[in-house]
Parts: structure tokens; sequence; C-alpha cells
């Protein structure tokens, strides 16, 4: 069957139909017959009962054929109880001793009784249904005592049964409509006008509020999921435009790296030349006040210069070819170590080193030292700010991966300024403090590895900015034997 021939509300009521009348049909003939047969076996049950009860009247009458009391017997019985229609004795001959019939029983039953002997016979005269039930008189000896009673009681029940089965249903397939009418309403009709939607993109962006899709919750979300489709496709799209303006940028970082390295080179060389003949001058014991007052000026604006040419010719360098090697991050990290404590010794920040001993990766061990550096300077600055300056560098590693994490204490930093960080030159520092190379020098060393250098977008566990650097992981010896 195809059914993409089918629309929803015919395909639900079909469907809906099929399952009813499996379900009901079967279920109602079952009942319907068990509800006879129950009602049959009590009639049963309730014929023999009276039986028994007439047994005892009727022995001594039926040895000594004592047919009057037989005849009062018998038709008291039957008028104690609505429900039987007739009493009979039947001799071993089957001849008639007594019954209620004003004029005997009629022949269609007494062939029936000649053919189901001692059994229960379930049979219909013009007017209703009955059943009749034998007992036997002293084991067969005198004869039978049948009992007939009326089972229109049980036939009416059964067909009340019936017609509450039919009547249920017709609800049922009445519901079944009506609820694949509602079901086209609540979905078919929002599928269509999000199929046209669908078939209007990309010519033209759809939005939630255009859609105006309203039904059961998996059609609205239905309707959300394909808008949150859109959303990440045009995201998508302006993550193309921004990587695009990224590859135009590290073109351009490229060509300054180059610019930084020659203006580095040809003001470096005369700046140490100007630097000397300031020592010169400054050790003049005839120097004028003056000079005393302007020379520390003048060196420590040259010792900026320096540093800022310092900075700008390891920035053109970051990007150079490096070598790679493996390196126990443990030994690197203590290395560096010696010299974080070297320049944090005034400083009253509680440094914390969480370092693994089998940690191993592919690295530039200088530049990883260096990168390293910069982070914890950058942490105990940072940290001071607050009331228990912490600085926390841990190291671990999975089975692909070398984690390096350095976190501090201090205030973290803004949404405003994550995604500015590592842009060269860019520093929060006042002015003459920083040249803003150290972030973004030490994410080049990294990456240059095949590594990374990041942010984590949340905070650390010590309330401030957590910086990541992330190299790969060197195989061990065991790891290249297996």
């Amino acid at each position: 069957m195809a059914l993409n021939r089918w629309s929803l509300d015919r395909l639900t009521a079909w469907i809906g139909t099929v399952a009813v009348l499996t379900l009901f049909v079967p279920m109602g003939l079952y009942l319907i017959h068990n509800t006879l047969s129950s009602a049959e076996q009590y009639l049963s049950v309730r014929g023999k009962s009276l039986s028994r009860t007439l047994v005892g009247q009727i022995i001594e009458p039926v040895l000594v054929e004592d047919r009057l009391t037989l005849h009062d017997a018998l038709h008291r019985a039957a008028e104690a109880d609505s429900e039987v229609r007739y009493l009979c004795i039947r001799d071993r001959n089957g001849d008639i001793v007594a019954s209620t019939f004003e004029e005997g029983p009629p022949p269609a039953l007494s062939d029936l009784w000649s053919a189901h002997r001692g059994e229960v016979i379930l049979f219909r005269t013009e007017d209703e249904p009955l059943m009749d039930v034998a007992t036997p008189l002293l084991d067969g000896q005198l004869g039978t005592l049948h009992v007939g009673i009326s089972r229109s009681r049980a036939t009416r029940a059964a067909n009340r049964l019936l017609w509450l089965m039919g009547i249920v249903l017709v609800a049922a397939l009445s519901v079944v409509l009506v609820g694949a009418r509602i079901i086209m309403i609540s979905v078919g009709k929002p599928l269509h006008r999000l199929e046209s939607a669908v078939s209007l993109f990309p010519q033209r962006s759809v939005g939630r509020g255009e859609l105006n899709v309203s039904g059961t919750r998996e059609v609205e979300s239905l309707a959300k999921g394909f808008t949150d489709m859109v959303r990440r496709l045009e995201l998508f799209e302006q993550d193309r435009a921004v990587t695009l303006e990224r590859m135009i940028h590290t073109e351009r970082l490229a060509a300054l790296g180059e610019l930084a390295a020659g203006l580095a080179h040809e003001v470096h060389n005369p700046l140490d030349g100007i630097q000397e003949c300031l020592r010169y001058l400054q050790q003049d014991p005839d120097k004028s006040i003056r000079a005393a007052k302007y020379y520390p000026m003048l060196s420590e604006g040259m010792q900026r210069i320096a540093r800022v040419m310092r900075g700008m010719l390891t920035f053109a360098r970051s990007g150079q070819n490096i070598s790679i090697e493996k390196c126990r991050i443990a030994d690197v990290v203590n290395a560096s170590q010696l010299l974080v404590q070297a320049n944090i010794r005034d400083r009253d920040v509680d440094m914390k080193w969480q370092l693994p001993e089998d940690c191993v990766c592919m690295c530039n061990s200088q530049g990883l030292g260096q990168a390293l550096l910069n982070l914890v300077l950058n942490a105990a600055e940072a940290a001071q700010d607050s009331p228990e300056p912490q600085v926390r560098i841990e190291a671990t590693c999975d089975s692909q991966w070398v984690y390096v994490s350095v976190e501090d204490s201090g205030l973290g930093v803004s949404e405003e300024l994550r995604v500015r960080v590592f842009e060269p030159f860019f520093t929060t520092k006042p002015l003459g403090e920083g040249t803003g190379l150290g972030l973004s020098v030490s994410q080049q060393l990294i990456r240059a590895v095949g590594g990374e250098l990041e942010l984590s977008p949340e905070p650390g566990s010590l309330g401030g900015a957590r910086f990541i650097i992330r190299l790969p992981k060197a195989a061990t010896s065991e790891e290249s034997h297996d």
C-alpha cells in the first residue's frame, strides 16, 4: 500500500477503524458467548437443584403409582418458580408418568428426549428458548425427571450486551473519525505550513513568528527545531565570514611580523648605542643638576623602547618553524617554577603546583616555558587584587592530550575582553606597563607545535580566569610497544 498517497487524517481514520474493529469485534463475541454460557450454566445448576428437591418428594408416589400426588407435586413446583415452563416424569420405557402439560408433551420434545438421554438440551419453541434438564430417578430405575426452564432472561441479557457493544463500537468509530479530524487540524495543517516555509528557505529567512505554527507539542517542537536549524545555518554563514576575515587578519599579522622584525632590527642597533652613551654620561661626576634629573628619565624611556622592540622581535619570530621534541611536562614546569619564584619574590601570592610524573608531550621546551611563564606571571599579577591571592598550576593528561591549566583568584576576564585577550598589542595594563604581546606570542608558540592555548569559558575553582594549554601527548615506550 502506497502510504504517500494517503493524507494524515485518512491514514489515521483507517488505522483507528481497523484497530477498533480488531479489538471490539472479538471482545464482543467473547463477552456475548461468555454471558450466554454463564447464564446457561446457572440455569442448568438451578434445574438440577430443583430436580433434587422434587426427587425426594416423588420417589414414593412413583413406586406406588400415585399419579394424583405426582400431578400435585409437579404443579406446585412449577407454580413456585416463574422460570419453570414444564415438569415431566418418564418411566424407563419412555412413557409419560406425570407432567404439567395439559395435553401431553409435544412430539418434537419427545423425540429430543429420546435422542439426548440424560443430557442438557437447548432448544427453541415458537414462544421462547428453553433448556431441558434431565435427572434420573434411582439411577434411572424408576425413570427420568425432566425440568424445562426458560432461557429468555439469558437471551435478553445477551441481546442487551450485543446492543451495548454495537453502541460502544459506533461511539469508538466516531471518536476515531473525530480524532483523525483533530489530528489533521492540529498536525496536518501546521505541517503543510511548515513545509511551505521550508520550501522558501534559503531564498527568504524564516523566523518563528513568520511561521505562526501552532499545534501539538511535537509540531511546535519541530517548528522550533526548523527555526533553530535556520538560525544555526545563518550562524554558520556568519562564522564562515568571520573565518575568512580571520584568514585575512592572519595574513596581515604575517606581514606585520615581517615589518616588526625589520623595525626591531633597525631600531635595536642604534638604541644600544644610545643606551651605552647614556650610561657613560650618567657616570660623569661633573654632570649638572639638570642632567642628573633628566638622565634617569631618559634611561627609563630607552629601556621601555628596548622592551617593546624585544617584544616585537619575539612576536615576529613566534610564527617561524621551531623544533618539536618529547618533553616531560614536569621538567618544563619545574624549570619555569624557578623563574616564577624569582619574579614574584616580593608578592604575597600562594602558588600551588600539581604536576604528574608520567605526562610526556610533544612540544618545544623553550616555547612552552616562555608561554607558561607569561601565563603564571599574569595570573600572579591578577591575583593580587583578591583578599587571598592564589595561583594554581595543574597538569593532567589523557590518551591524546596533555593539559596545563593556570588559574588565579583574581576578578577574571569580562565577556567584552574575552574575544580580544589574544590580539597582538592589546593590554589592560596602564600605559607603559605592558606591550600586549604576551598572550598573543604564547598562543602562537603553542599552536606552532600542534597545541592550543585558550581561555576557559567558565571561571576556575579559585574564582578568577583559567587559561588552558593543550599539547599532543607523546607515546611512551610501553604504548609504542603495544
